[in-house]
Formats: structure tokens, C-alpha cells, sequence
């Protein structure tokens, strides 16, 4: 059984969610959010980025392209060389080096079959990329660990002490939803997320496939309130949240 972290997940939410969240003042102050579009050789996207301690999530804009699928994981290693092990997990999978405009960013392999519904992909950070974006900000002596990237991006968007204060602190579990042969696929391989619970249950036929709802963990309770995103929900209670995305996905995923 090859164990990866997990590094981020992102889901594609309709025109209205993505307009609620980032206009939300209750996002702003739940962590470090950034609104950036991402300049790669490969592709271009503009997404919304919540920051976690060792995980973050993503809200795809609806008019970005969505890596194969619009919704995804994101898996990750956080010792150099790991990938090559990590790629096992994927038969046939290729290697590849993703850079950020021109400063190289992490090494990544896909599934040579993707699941329909669900991208996924793993990523192992460049020491390259921590020389050449942003050095002069934190962390001062970086490795590869995903809190790495995450306190640099955090910096680069002037919002540390949003992620150091806010109340979101990682991902904890993703629940998902796939077509049933897809989900047989699913669990017959030597896969896992070490640091997160992946529940995948077969999806009725029209019914939504992907990530449908997120768990995360909270620095702090925050008592039990409901937050209305657009179309999504952000329930807490205590220390821990469930993002339910279902009712504010794009309609690619339906």
C-alpha cells in the first residue's frame, strides 16, 4: 500500500459561490484567502486559495481550465526522491516539471486512466522554487514540506497572520462521489491518504460525481454556526467544519 500526504484539493463552484466567496468577510478572517491566477507554460487559471497549516483548498473559477476534471486531489510527498515511489501507485504515469511563469515549482505524476470526475495528480516542491520566488520572505530556511509553501504563500499575499490567527488549520477528509464502476476502481487500488479520511461512495446515475463536501479542523471552536457561501454551506461545530459543496458546483459535474 503506497501512503501519500495529502497536499490540496479544489472544486469548481458556480458563478454566484465564487462571487459570495470571495467577496465573504466571514472567509477573509476564517484564514489566509487569495485570489490569483496562475501563469504556467501549460495553462493558465484564476482560483481562490484558503490556506491551512499543512493543506489548503481551492475554488476553481467556472471560466478556468479544470486539470481534466472539475474537481480534483492533489496528493503530496514531502521527502526529495519520494515521487518516484509515489508514482507507483499510478500504473504508467508520467513525470513531469511544472514552473510558475519561469521559476520551476514541483515535479508531478498523473494516472495514465484518470478517474472520470476526479483529477488527481502528486506533487513533489523544487528547492528551485523557494530560491527563486519570493526568497526573501518565510520561511528563511525552507525543505520541501507542503507548510513550506504554504507559509511563502501566505507571505507573498501579505496574509501570515491570517493563516496564523484564523480559524482553519488543515483538511481533514474529503468526501466523494464517483459512477460505481469508477468507484470499484477506486477501491481496488494500493492507495491512501495518510493524514486524511477519502470516503468515496458509487453516485445514483445523474447524480453529482466529484468532491461534494470537505472536513476541516479548526485552531479553536468556534461554537456551532452556518455560514452560507452562494449555493454551498460551511457548517462549524466546535473544532471541527464540513463544507458541503453539493448545491454550488458547476454544471460540468451534474
Amino acid at each position: 500500500m503506497t501512503e501519500l500526504l495529502l497536499n490540496h484539493f479544489y472544486v469548481t463552484p458556480d458563478r454566484e459561490t465564487f462571487a459570495a466567496a470571495e467577496a465573504s468577510q466571514f472567509l477573509h478572517g476564517f484564514t489566509a484567502l487569495e485570489k490569483r491566477t496562475t501563469v504556467r507554460k501549460d495553462t493558465t487559471y484564476t482560483g481562490l486559495y484558503l490556506y491551512g497549516e499543512h493543506t489548503y483548498l481551492e475554488l476553481l473559477h467556472p471560466d478556468s481550465a479544470s486539470f481534466g476534471a472539475p474537481s480534483g486531489i492533489a496528493y503530496g510527498v514531502e521527502e526529495p526522491g519520494d515521487l518516484s515511489r509515489a508514482c507507483e501507485a499510478f500504473p504508467g504515469a508520467k513525470l513531469e516539471e511544472i514552473a510558475r511563469g519561469d521559476v520551476p515549482w514541483f515535479k508531478s505524476c498523473r494516472p495514465r486512466e484518470p478517474l472520470q470526475g476526479l483529477a488527481e495528480w502528486t506533487m513533489e516542491y523544487l528547492p528551485a522554487f523557494f530560491r527563486g520566488f519570493r526568497p526573501e520572505l518565510p520561511p528563511a530556511r525552507p525543505g520541501i514540506a507542503r507548510s513550506d509553501a504554504l507559509t511563502r504563500y501566505a507571505a507573498s499575499c501579505a496574509k501570515l497572520r491570517e493563516r496564523e490567527e484564523g480559524l482553519f488549520e488543515d483538511v481533514v477528509a474529503l468526501e466523494i462521489a464517483l459512477a460505481g464502476r469508477e468507484a470499484e476502481r477506486w477501491k481496488a487500488r494500493a492507495l491512501r491518504a495518510a493524514d486524511a479520511d477519502l470516503r468515496v461512495t458509487p453516485a445514483a446515475p445523474g447524480a453529482p460525481i466529484g468532491i461534494l463536501a470537505a472536513h476541516l479542523r479548526l485552531r479553536r471552536d468556534a461554537g456551532r454556526r452556518v455560514e452560507r457561501i452562494g449555493n454551498t454551506t460551511l457548517s462549524l461545530d466546535g473544532r471541527t467544519a464540513v463544507w458541503r459543496f453539493e448545491r454550488g458546483l458547476h454544471g460540468e459535474l451534474s
